[in-house]
């Protein structure tokens, strides 16, 4: 359900829509980070969400925008040679354009784990191990998922 309304063609063709989006992904974001603090670090939930959420969230936007742009550019290196483009059709449009979305997904989680463990994360009381998981909790659960939808018209 992450990203509900962050797929790049949809905020593109919909601009008011990323006055949904933010609210939406602050909201998820908030509940992933809450039960990981409830599952991983069983004390200080509230505490440990106030110093990690602001910048969980930012970074997590920052990641989707990054798998956003990788996209955009696989679909121009390479978009020409096929029948739809790699980010209208991931799915329909053969081997390439999915494994192309999957690369972006992946790099995404990859982003939101990494800047999560490392910056985010830090600020909080949870120990490495704890924070390790957390962070693989967000990456994740809050990855852009939604990048595989077809939005063909």
């Amino acid at each position: 359900m992450y990203n509900i309304g962050f797929h790049p063609i949809m905020l593109y063709i919909f601009p008011a829509g990323w006055l949904y989006s933010i609210p939406i992904n602050f909201l998820v974001d908030s509940i992933v980070l809450l039960i990981g603090f409830k599952v991983f670090g069983k004390e200080k939930v509230w505490f440990n969400w106030k110093k990690a959420i602001l910048l969980s969230w930012i970074f997590g936007y920052v990641a989707d925008l990054i798998a956003s742009f990788l996209l955009l550019l696989f679909d121009w290196i390479v978009g020409a040679s096929f029948r739809t483009s790699i980010i209208t059709n991931p799915i329909g449009g053969g081997i390439v354009p999915f494994v192309a979305t999957l690369l972006a997904v992946v790099v995404a989680g990859i982003l939101i784990y990494i800047l999560n463990e490392k910056v985010a994360l830090k600020r909080t009381e949870l120990d490495d191990k704890a924070r390790k998981k957390v962070a693989l909790l967000m990456a994740i659960a809050t990855a852009p998922y939604l990048f595989f939808m077809p939005v063909v018209f």
